[in-house]
């Protein structure tokens, strides 16, 4: 089976634990590249994780042409979401977006309708939608246990 490449676009803190990710599927992916506007962030990330032969660039517009890349991590501000996903997804690249997916309902709205013009994956991170706690909570939300919800406030 051939692997999926990957690229992690921004190496700021949350890029950790997509590498964390992508390191235990190793049989299934593998990261040839790193991109940060700060070089220095990308080549620390691949020594922490003794990536050997990755690729590391500042500007993420030099991976889009790239064929052995297939899917791109986008762990950037928000504010940078809708671009570096558009350009990735008509790249022909699958895209994991972190949350929240775009700042406004336009930006996202250009990002579904570029996901369904591509036919590529586009996954907003939601690594806690799966979890009992709240699973269990949006059950009792819909069959009314706590009444009429005016506020609430969560914390994780």
């Amino acid at each position: 089976m051939k692997k999926l490449g990957v690229a992690i676009i921004g190496c700021g803190g949350i890029s950790v634990a997509h590498m964390q990710g992508f390191i235990s599927l190793a049989t299934q992916c593998e990261v040839r590249a790193l991109c940060d506007i700060y070089p220095k962030k990308a080549m620390n990330l691949a020594q922490r994780f003794d990536l050997q032969d990755v690729t590391i660039t500042e500007d993420y517009h030099s991976l889009l042409g790239i064929d052995d890349i297939d899917l791109v991590s986008i762990c950037l501000p928000p504010s940078s979401h809708c671009a570096a996903t558009v350009d990735f997804l008509e790249a022909g690249k699958h895209v994991i977006v972190e949350k929240p997916m775009a700042p406004s309902l336009r930006e996202c709205d250009i990002m579904i309708a570029a996901q369904k013009k591509s036919g590529k994956v586009l996954s907003v991170i939601s690594q806690n939608r799966f979890k009992i706690a709240p699973m269990r909570i949006k059950q009792m939300l819909d069959a009314g246990d706590f009444g009429k919800v005016l506020l609430a406030r969560v914390s994780s």
